[in-house]
């Protein structure tokens, strides 16, 4: 067997040929690996930001509400709580008719 692969190796152009082979796999084998993780890490970043698109929305829509920004243990925002009051007061008028339905014949 290993005089066969010697005997391979020894015309220069396809040793160079499987050279290339071998290298350019081993190079898309790590490039694969190296952007999987890459676009995992995105995805799950573009997670957090559509949430945070969705708070910071929320705050310019409503300035008057009282905001405060919830966290997880990493630091990274995971929602809000917001506090609200109301106030509530009014005047109420009834007026009413008396009619006399009985009939005294």
């Amino acid at each position: 067997m290993l005089a066969y692969l010697a005997g391979l190796f020894s015309d220069t152009a396809l040793a160079t040929l499987i050279s290339i082979f071998v290298g350019g796999l081993i190079t898309w084998v790590a490039a694969w690996i190296y952007y999987k993780r890459a676009g995992d890490e995105f995805r799950a970043e573009t997670a957090l930001l559509k949430r945070a698109k969705v708070a910071v929305a929320y705050m310019l829509e409503h300035p008057e509400a009282e905001i405060k920004v919830r966290r997880d243990n990493a630091g990274n925002p995971i929602g809000l709580i917001v506090s609200a009051s109301a106030r509530a007061g009014g005047n109420a008028t009834v007026r009413g008719m008396g009619a006399d339905t009985s009939k005294d014949s």
